[in-house]
């Protein structure tokens, strides 16, 4: 088959075809009165602050709401990064990303003063990254019809200067082009991105944008923008318009025609719309008087009495944006005082002049900077006008592993990863940074609640903030962790999740693991080794083993120990269900079986034997048999079977069946409705049949093959029991598990020594 050939011109042509709306709608320019139509028509539009066009932005991204932990939180799309694939996704972090947007929110709705966002928290917990994002948004979003922005430019044509008609002795009969509405010779553009509404007079501007809220009949919706009603021209603009009013003796349409509306879309490394300050930066604004020798010296020669200056600086950049203060108080407070008048008075000084801004501004901090702050006499002005948003690590163990599971990408190439590797790792980071409840004291809480809590170590709160109950809970004490008692644990610390082992410590645990010359595949027992060797480090070098330890809580070695045993238990589950093929017919045979009896027991009737046809009670054996394996207690029975047969009824009634007396239960999922009982009576059914595998064989098989294939090879010399029960569990870890044989081998090495024993 012939390859297609790609040249520049076929290049070319896809580029095009693929954006040629977006290239044309993005650079658009009109007259002020064809953008004035635009403001008719969509007066919030083409009113909108920095505050209301970046609320707008994260809500055209789209949001959705989960439960966590007892609570409905909402996530917001943007931050899932569709921008690269999710590569610079947020995990986790919904809580404070949600505080954030309700923030900016309140300043698109003018509901109070704005305030400079200042996201607090300990090393490497996202906060630049959740800042990234908002800019990455506002580029793609002013991009798009929704999110169009416009600023203006002057422009001046050949016949500026004259006055009389003719063009410069060159066909004295043509009309004078002095605005350049044919062919401008001369085009300033706005350098601080103003808005063009700017350009009407302050009380007009009032009275057309109140008129046109009140036709358009969203005055009650929306606020008319107070930066828009206020606002005023930067020096340039000034200077020019007055000189052009001066020039046409106050006719302001004249004055307009020298105005070029443009769009404009937000680009960082373009320097429009969004500005990052690093903490060594020293300059931020400034502006020179401009001298003939730049590029404003055409303009400065037609309109010789005006004096123009050039801006420079981050906020030139970010107007009508956002300005990100990265490591904001790695500066001296008194740095920062200009921030007093940007934020409340919304004004920046530019040395030579001033001028009016709209900016969101945003800062990062750690949480040494910011106690050095609060010591600091010159920052209690600057700290009122802040809003501070805590940033803590994460605090469930599946959102922890999604970044080291993103941070193992490319190792994957060459590594390969066993199951639960990152899953350990991710839960020992969680149980560092946990807090001990008190909870249990809560005398508003249920006696029987309080119980649970009390029960809670960190491994078992762990697994609660991950949505999973502790494996030790029977169904009753599960039952008493209700939604409001689950809700107020998570949110009983506002702090934590501020202290325990960075995110970035353990991602440089996997690296070492990934650099050792002899490391295939990284194993759990890999990971519990280096995190040994972090503990051994102490506090000296890592603040966070410097906690005292508190009934397990802050008990750093113990933790390795408890995942440990945790993890014992996961492959013992893992290989037992993988070395028999237990056939889930049987199974769900048994619980269907199980459920025609308790149901008839619940209702008190009869259940008719497919033997005899008789009617017999309920088999009061047969079900205490499999409650024994569910450990029920027996002043647990009653409510057992009770919510038995309530589970088997919400699922009928969800469908089109009805529950009849003694039928069976037809036509459901029994395995996804019932599936912890069908994992129980699954163990159930192994022990009967693991006293067959002959485990010392399979050890031998092992322990010679370093491969699959060598593995393959040397079962077929071997008898037909020990080749069937080697080939089964092999195939079964990688096809149910996702093990693949060098990360197997290890694991059911030490699985056999510690059962044989």
């Amino acid at each position: 088959m012939e390859r297609p050939k790609i040249n520049e011109a076929s290049v070319a042509d896809f580029i095009v075809e693929r954006n040629r709306e977006s290239f044309k709608d993005v650079a658009w320019e009109g007259s002020y009165f064809e953008y004035l139509d635009m403001v008719c028509a969509e007066p919030y539009r083409h009113t909108r602050t920095t505050y209301q066009l970046t609320f707008d932005m994260i809500q055209y991204f789209g949001s959705d709401t989960f439960e966590d932990s007892g609570e409905q939180v909402r996530r917001y799309k943007l931050f899932d990064d569709p921008f690269h694939q999710g590569k610079n996704a947020i995990y986790g972090l919904e809580r404070t990303i949600s505080r954030l947007v309700k923030y900016i929110r309140a300043g698109a709705r003018e509901e109070g003063k704005e305030r400079i966002f200042i996201l607090h928290g300990p090393v490497g917990t996202a906060k630049t990254s959740i800042i990234d994002l908002i800019g990455r948004g506002l580029e793609a979003y002013t991009g798009t019809d929704d999110g169009a922005t416009y600023s203006f430019a002057w422009r001046f044509g050949k016949d500026f200067h004259n006055t009389e008609g003719g063009s410069l002795g060159f066909g004295g009969n043509t009309k004078p082009d002095h605005a350049g509405l044919h062919n401008p010779v001369a085009v300033l553009p706005s350098q601080m991105k103003e808005h063009p509404l700017f350009l009407i007079p302050r009380q007009a501007r009032r009275d057309l944008l109140e008129k046109l809220f009140r036709q358009n009949k969203i005055e009650d919706r929306f606020p008319i923008p107070h930066k828009v009603l206020e606002g005023d021209l930067d020096f340039n603009s000034r200077q020019i318009y007055e000189f052009l009013l001066r020039r046409y003796k106050g006719d302001w349409l004249r004055v307009m025609d020298h105005v070029l509306v443009r769009r404009i879309q937000f680009s960082e490394s373009g320097g429009v719309g969004i500005a990052k300050i690093p903490p060594e930066g020293n300059v931020e604004t400034a502006s020179t008087p401009v001298t003939i020798d730049e590029n404003y010296k055409f303009i400065a020669n037609l309109v010789g009495s005006v004096n123009l200056v050039r801006y420079h600086g981050k906020y030139v950049r970010g107007n009508r944006g956002l300005v990100h203060y990265s490591d904001i108080f790695k500066k001296p407070s008194n740095y920062l005082q200009h921030l007093l008048s940007a934020v409340e008075e919304h004004k920046m000084d530019f040395g030579e002049v001033g001028c009016d801004i709209d900016v969101m501004l945003l800062g990062t901090t750690n949480l040494a900077e910011y106690q050095a702050l609060r010591s600091d006499p010159l920052s209690k002005a600057l700290r009122s006008r802040m809003r501070k948003i805590d940033v803590p690590y994460l605090l469930n163990f599946h959102d922890e592993e999604k970044i080291y599971n993103r941070g193992l990408k490319q190792a994957k190439r060459y590594h390969r990863i066993a199951p639960h590797a990152t899953e350990l790792a991710a839960s020992w980071a969680v149980m560092s940074r946990l807090e001990k409840s008190d909870l249990p004291n809560a005398s508003d809480i249920p006696e029987e609640s309080r119980q649970v809590l009390a029960k809670l170590n960190p491994l078992a709160k762990t697994l609660l903030y991950a949505g999973e109950f502790p494996p030790f809970l029977n169904n009753r004490e599960r039952q008493a962790l209700q939604r409001e008692v689950r809700k107020r644990l998570r949110n009983e610390f506002q702090h934590e999740g501020m202290d325990g082992i960075p995110t970035r410590i353990l991602q440089n645990v996997f690296a070492d693991i990934c650099e050792e010359d002899g490391s295939d595949c990284i194993t759990p027992f890999a990971v519990f080794k280096l995190l040994d060797k972090v503990v051994d480090q102490g506090p000296v070098n890592y603040d966070f083993l410097a906690r005292q330890r508190d009934d397990g809580y802050h008990d750093f070695r113990a933790f390795t120990a408890v995942l440990r045993q945790r993890y014992d238990e996961i492959i013992a589950s893992e290989i037992e269900n993988s070395i028999v093929n237990v056939d889930p017919s049987d199974i769900e045979k048994r619980i269907r079986h199980y459920l025609r009896h308790v149901t008839a027991y619940n209702r008190k009737e009869k259940i008719k034997s497919e033997v005899t046809g008789k009617d017999l009670e309920p088999d009061e054996s047969m079900m205490r048999n499999v409650e024994s394996l569910m450990s029920v207690e027996d002043t647990e029975r009653e409510f057992f079977r009770f919510k038995m047969v309530s589970r088997l009824t919400n699922a009928l009634t969800s469908g089109t069946q009805k529950v009849t007396p003694g039928a069976e239960p037809l036509g459901i999922d029994l395995q996804g409705v019932y599936q912890d009982v069908f994992k129980e009576l699954h163990r159930s059914l192994y022990r009967e049949m693991r006293d067959k595998v002959n485990w010392q064989a399979i050890k031998r098989q092992f322990e010679k093959c370093k491969t699959r294939e060598q593995l393959d090879k040397h079962l077929a010399g071997e008898g037909e029991s020990v080749r069937s029960s080697t080939v089964t569990l092999v195939d079964n870890m990688d096809r149910t598990y996702g093990y693949c044989y060098e990360c197997a081998k290890p694991i059911i090495l030490y699985f056999i020594d510690k059962r044989l024993g």
